[in-house]
């Protein structure tokens, strides 16, 4: 029996030892002061439970015995829900706002490069490696700005290294850099100022671009409808910004602050203030389960075609939300149906009308379109029942 025993342990520790071992159960002082005893740096997986490509990491290859023959023998690795826990903190901390993003972290807590998105363990391992040895990297950069180095060129592969890592709010700094001094007539008159104005992602608090905002004519006319469009997006950013959280955790809205952003934006002539309103107040209506508001809006979409929610991809997951919680009230099940088969119809003219490229859900190669069809379709199905 003993032997028996034995041969168990023994393969489940070669197991164990064969996949990457992301010291489960830690906190990340705990990660850092490991790492700062065995002298390596820390290597960190930034995940979500609903990001797909995290999913595919985790089940397909970090379990790999080379994954874990890499990662365990070069750092100590760790893995946080960035909604969970300490996630949400490190989220801001180390500027991570696109998942999968892995982190390498140097064992006094400062960043020393970041991969966002999901790879072969192949081709992930040379990147994860590349970005490991690599001569100038985040750090040096970093190092290189702190020091006072303001060269354009510098500043210019800073900027694409920060955009090439997703590090927006470090990439606003630099930016800020660049334009200081310039005025927002400037700036739009100048395609190349303009251009690194317009990647700096500034927010509707900041009066740069409030400034430049104000010649939203002139853009269109210089650069086009698609470069003010992309400024617009920044006010439907800022309304969100009246929601107050506690961590992840929905806590107040505040009416009067909401009526004082909306007169903001009319003072700006910002176009489809409707829109920012409703989609504003569906995701306070989603927080607090406010199931007769979200209804109202759901008729409302009906109504107009899918114009309450332009993209699919953002009705979805209310829907199942919805769907979840709602079954068993049967004159919410049919209309959260009705709005699933309106939304499979727009889905399919568009599809008609302009096929997407594919891509891979699973074992299977479908278009955009497709994987959002078969998603309300599944909600369809359940309700059905």
């Amino acid at each position: 029996m003993r032997k028996i025993i034995s041969i168990v342990l023994a393969v489940f520790a070669i197991t164990a030892s064969a996949q990457t071992n992301f010291n489960e159960g830690k906190t990340f002082q705990q990660i850092l002061d490991q790492a700062k005893a065995e002298g390596k740096p820390v290597f960190i997986d930034c995940y979500t439970s609903w990001c797909g490509p995290c999913k595919q990491m985790a089940t397909k290859v970090f379990p790999q015995k080379e994954a874990g023959d890499y990662f365990n023998s070069k750092f100590v690795c760790w893995k946080v829900d960035m909604e969970q826990g300490e996630g949400p903190e490190l989220a801001k901390k180390y500027d991570v706002a696109a998942y999968p993003t892995f982190l390498i972290v140097n064992n006094d807590g400062s960043l020393r490069a970041s991969q966002v998105g999901s790879a072969p363990l192949d081709k992930f391992i040379k990147t994860i490696d590349s970005l490991l040895n690599e001569e100038k990297g985040l750090n040096w950069y970093q190092q290189q700005f702190k020091d006072g180095n303001r060269d354009e060129a510098f500043l210019k592969d800073y900027m694409d290294l920060l955009d090439s890592r997703y590090l927006r709010n470090e990439k606003k700094q630099v930016t800020s850099v660049l334009l200081e001094g310039k005025t927002p007539e400037q700036i739009v008159a100048d395609s190349t100022l303009f251009k690194k104005f317009f990647s700096g992602n500034y927010d509707t608090d900041d009066e740069l671009f409030l400034g430049v905002y104000r010649l939203r004519p002139t853009i269109v006319e210089k650069y086009g409808e698609k470069a003010a469009e992309t400024l617009d997006k920044a006010w439907k950013l800022g309304a969100r910004m009246v929601i107050e959280f506690e961590g992840r955790e929905f806590k107040n809205f505040d009416p009067t602050k909401f009526d004082a952003f909306k007169q903001m934006m009319k003072d700006y002539n910002v176009p489809g203030i409707e829109q920012i309103e409703d989609a504003t107040l569906i995701a306070v209506a989603n927080y607090k389960k406010d199931y007769a508001t979200l209804a109202k809006y759901l008729q409302k979409d009906i109504k107009t075609k899918g114009a309450v929610w332009t993209s699919a991809r953002d009705l979805w997951p209310l829907l199942m939300g919805m769907s979840q919680n709602c079954d068993q009230d049967k004159k919410m099940k049919k209309l959260i149906i009705t709005e699933a088969k309106n939304r499979i119809d727009i889905l399919k003219k568009q599809e008609a009308q302009n096929p997407g490229g594919k891509v891979t859900v699973g074992d299977k190669q479908m278009t955009a379109a497709e994987f959002m069809i078969n998603n309300f379709q599944k909600i369809i199905d359940q309700l059905d029942k």
